[in-house]
């Protein structure tokens, strides 16, 4: 069914990103809340906090994103493995030292950079054409941004010249 809201964009496209978007906060949730559970050392507890409130808000955006794919008349996959193959992000190395805190969050800001750039790729293709889509797009990107901000924060001063 033809979305009356959505016009001179190609539907499956904004679908197809959408489904991507949901898999890769799903995949996020689950790194964050491993990252909160398998580092140590020096501040772990707090940086831990911080992960699981950033697992947090990974799934609230998979909802959002839900929501608005069930506007297309779409459910999320039922295969929970079918998430990594629809993710555009994936989720970058991680470190085996769990006493690698610069490395585990430098992985978490790689992985916020790329939700940015799919954010404002789904921005770019409904700007104009989907205003809803659109309008989440913008929310969503404004709080990866956010994310990337605060993880880079995160970073010890030699890391942080890293990146």
């Amino acid at each position: 069914m033809k979305r009356l809201e959505v016009s001179g964009v190609d539907e499956r496209k904004v679908v197809e990103k959408l489904l991507s978007a949901f898999a890769d906060e799903w995949i996020a949730a689950y790194y964050y809340t491993l990252t909160a559970y398998s580092i140590k050392g020096n501040l772990s507890e707090e940086i831990a906090e911080h992960f699981l409130k950033e697992a947090e808000d990974e799934i609230r955006h998979a909802r959002m994103i839900a929501d608005r794919l069930q506007d297309f008349d779409i459910d999320p996959p039922r295969e929970f493995t079918k998430l990594w193959e629809l993710s555009g992000c994936k989720y970058p190395p991680i470190p085996e030292d769990p006493y690698d805190i610069d490395g585990w969050i430098k992985a978490a800001v790689e992985a916020e950079r790329c939700a940015i750039k799919a954010y404002k790729e789904l921005y770019d293709l409904t700007h104009g054409y989907d205003p809803v889509t659109e309008e989440l797009a913008e929310d969503l990107l404004r709080d990866e941004v956010h994310h990337e901000t605060m993880l880079r924060n995160l970073l010890s001063k030699e890391a942080a010249k890293k990146l």
